[in-house]
């Protein structure tokens, strides 16, 4: 018998999982970007990057606490760019299923 793909819950992890990493692979390019880089275009692309993200990864904690320091990082990074600080690399220890 075969399952449902939205029934299978090792697919389900590793669809999340993914999309976490992507997403703290995508906000670390911008705030690399941004330190090395520091204007004006930078710091809006960093800003809109994770604005953009963090209601994606907001929607994840909710069933996934797991995930919640990824959001944790990436509020505290939204809050030094906009003071025009320099926000941290976002860290992420996730252990991928095989």
């Amino acid at each position: 018998m075969t399952t449902i793909k939205d029934q299978d819950l090792y697919k389900n992890q590793q669809l999340i999982i993914k999309i976490v990493l992507h997403v703290v692979d995508q906000v670390n390019f911008t705030i690399r970007n941004l330190n090395k880089r520091p204007t004006v275009a930078m710091l809006m692309e960093c800003e809109n990057c994770l604005t953009d993200f963090m209601p994606v990864v907001q929607m994840i904690v909710v069933d996934h606490t797991e995930y919640a320091p990824v959001y944790d990082q990436m509020a505290t990074a939204l809050d030094a760019a906009q003071v025009h600080g320099e926000p941290a690399l976002i860290e992420c220890a996730i252990i991928e299923f095989n």
